[in-house]
């Protein structure tokens, strides 16, 4: 969840010689940007009010919600929005498990690990809940206009932003308080050594909140930030079950949990041995779970 560019909106002052064109390509990017309005705005003393986000010291007073929040306990996945196939899979997987555990998956609606999860969550037909850092009339990146859509049909976008509020980066970090906030603990999943996610882990910290992280391949350079946390105390995560069994109070959430994780366990356990052919299972050996490799590099390999 790095803060993206601002690549929608153009707002540097246009050269007399062109000015024509570029008002042209601000309009063109303009019409492109999907759009949602809110359905109702919860202020800081409305009942409505998310109670986990009004324990920390800076909750917003109030915010712009388009769908229905959910009250259900909230678990954030956040990451890189340059997400590897591997951090794209567990983040989609997390999330899932953790929807049918009955939790509602909070995230950025950003590129990458956001989006994965939005999704996972949405496969399991439950709510999802989107932090968006603009405005509601602004979607993020515009090409996620119908995965909000489908995110407001049963669960929320939220913002602190009015109305025409823009990208813009400084945004990005101060609406992570709310993602971590919003949630029992924040999952990380890839963060590269600079990354946005690294301040949600920061935050959610500071807020008293449970930080995971889903390791990842030392070769691979998204996996040093979540790394460091690992280091520094984070709990690693390979299943729901590991988050689940930090909080006590969702037992009935981890029963349901185990119940799938186990049914789902069962179902795969032939095809994650591999292909049962000789042939194929050499070059299945030969497979990279981080990053795709070409047939001619596994030729060579053979």
């Amino acid at each position: 969840m790095v803060a993206p560019s601002t690549a929608c909106y153009e707002w540097r002052a246009p050269s007399l010689t062109s000015t024509t064109a570029r008002t042209s390509s601000r309009a063109t990017s303009l019409r492109r940007c999907s759009t949602a309005k809110a359905d109702k705005v919860v202020w800081l003393t409305d009942p409505a009010y998310p109670w986990l986000l009004k324990q920390i010291h800076d909750p917003p007073s109030r915010l712009f919600v388009s769908g229905r929040l959910p009250s259900d306990p909230m678990i954030a996945i956040v990451g890189s929005r340059r997400a590897t196939p591997y951090g794209c899979r567990a983040a989609h997987r997390l999330a899932r498990d953790l929807s049918e555990a009955g939790v509602v998956v909070v995230s950025g609606l950003a590129r990458g690990i956001d989006a994965a999860a939005h999704r996972g969550a949405l496969e399991s037909r439950t709510p999802t809940v989107a932090v968006m850092a603009t405005g509601l009339d602004r979607i993020y990146p515009p090409e996620h206009g119908q995965l909000a859509t489908e995110i407001t049909a049963s669960g929320a976008l939220i913002t602190e932003a009015e109305a025409g509020t823009i990208p813009l980066p400084s945004r990005f970090p101060v609406r992570n308080r709310i993602i971590s906030g919003l949630s029992l603990g924040v999952i990380v999943v890839e963060a590269a050594e600079r990354s946005g996610a690294l301040i949600t882990a920061r935050m959610a910290a500071e807020q008293g909140r449970d930080v995971f992280c889903v390791p990842g391949s030392i070769e691979n350079p998204l996996a040093i930030g979540v790394h460091r946390l690992i280091k520094d105390g984070a709990k690693l995560v390979q299943t729901v079950e590991d988050v689940l069994d930090e909080f006590p109070d969702l037992a009935r959430a981890r029963a349901r949990a185990h119940a799938h994780t186990h049914a789902r366990t069962r179902t795969r356990t032939r095809a994650d041995s591999g292909p049962q052919d000789p042939e194929l299972f050499a070059v299945w050996e030969l497979l990279d779970w981080v990053e795709p490799r070409h047939h001619d590099d596994l030729a060579l390999m053979l």
